[in-house]
């Protein structure tokens, strides 16, 4: 039996990259990220990358060796790297999801909100609230 598993981080964007680049990277990141059954979210504000994966421990750790190398970011955070039992976004929506606007981002923050038992929920939540209160996308 595969193992589920989370990965989380947070990075810098990187200086050169445009607007039309996060676009593209926001589509790709669906695309793949919808192709291996992996759930989560990637959010952009603030000048950094915020991303929460879950799924196949082995399809995971492949990809998220590809996103450490990857020049469109650099100081990445590794919030945490672990298998789990109670995985956060698998009954959030039924593909990955792309937090592009304050409105999406209260959707996840109120969703967290549901399980705030669990301590990853409240764990993500104190994260992603500086980008909430200060609302830059």
């Amino acid at each position: 039996m595969n193992s589920i598993y989370t990965i989380c981080y947070v990075s810098k964007v990187a200086p050169n990259l445009s607007d039309k680049d996060i676009q593209d990277l926001f589509k790709f990141t669906a695309t793949i990220n919808n192709k291996n059954k992996i759930s989560g979210i990637l959010l952009h504000s603030l000048d950094n990358f915020f991303q929460v994966l879950e799924g196949d421990e082995k399809c995971l750790k492949d990809l998220y060796n590809k996103i450490k190398e990857d020049p469109r970011h650099y100081e990445l955070y590794e919030v945490y790297n672990k298998k789990t039992i109670h995985p956060v976004f698998s009954n959030y929506k039924s593909t990955f999801d792309i937090v592009k606007t304050a409105t999406d981002l209260k959707l996840v923050l109120a969703y967290l909100n549901q399980d705030i038992a669990n301590s990853t929920n409240r764990k993500l939540k104190r994260l992603l609230t500086p980008f909430d209160l200060l609302g830059d996308f």
